[in-house]
C-alpha cells in the first residue's frame, strides 16, 4: 500500500509533525527542531491537528491503522483513545480498564503508540508524577498544558 505524508508545524511544541496515512491514519511523527520542512496539508487529520495545536478541544474521530501491533497493544491504545480532552488517568487505572494488572506492560504498549495525540497517550500519568513519554517529558508537559491540565501538580 502507498502511504502519503502531510507536514505541519506546531508552535507550542516547536516541532514539525509528520502525518502518515493511506486509507487510515498510520503514524504521527515529531521532527526535531532545526530541520526546515515544507508544510503539506491534505488529510483531515492534518486540519484537526492544527486546530488542536491552536487550543481547540478536538474529539479526534479519524480511522487509525494499528493492526500491525499485538492484540494487547491494540487493546491498550483503543482504551487510551477514549480519554477525553483535558482529562488524565493513571497507568494503573488504564490497566484496570482493560482487565489487566500488568501496569508496566501498559506503559510499554503506550511507548509503541504510532499515533500520539490522536491516541492521547500523553493523558496517561503516573500515580505520583507525570510519568514517561516517548517524545520526552517536555513534550508531554506542553501537551497537557495545552489542554489546561496542570502538569506541575501531577
Amino acid at each position: 500500500m502507498k502511504y502519503n505524508t502531510d507536514v505541519i508545524f506546531s508552535k507550542i511544541l516547536d516541532r514539525y509533525i509528520g502525518i502518515e496515512y493511506g486509507t487510515k491514519l498510520r503514524s504521527i511523527r515529531f521532527v526535531r527542531p532545526g530541520k526546515q520542512r515544507m508544510e503539506k496539508k491534505t488529510h483531515d487529520a492534518t486540519n484537526e491537528l492544527e486546530r488542536y495545536f491552536d487550543g481547540e478541544a478536538i474529539d479526534f474521530s479519524l480511522d487509525v491503522d494499528i493492526s500491525y501491533l499485538s492484540p494487547f497493544e491494540q487493546k491498550v491504545l483503543m482504551e487510551t483513545r477514549k480519554i477525553k480532552y483535558g482529562k488524565t488517568i493513571t497507568y494503573s487505572e488504564l490497566a484496570e480498564k482493560i482487565g489487566s494488572r500488568a501496569v508496566r506492560a501498559v506503559g510499554n504498549a503506550l511507548g509503541k503508540n504510532p499515533i500520539p495525540i490522536i491516541i492521547p497517550c500523553h493523558r496517561v500519568v503516573a500515580k505520583k508524577g507525570i510519568g514517561g513519554y516517548s517524545e520526552g517529558i517536555d513534550i508531554k508537559t506542553r501537551l497537557l498544558e495545552l489542554e489546561q491540565v496542570n502538569a506541575n501538580n501531577l
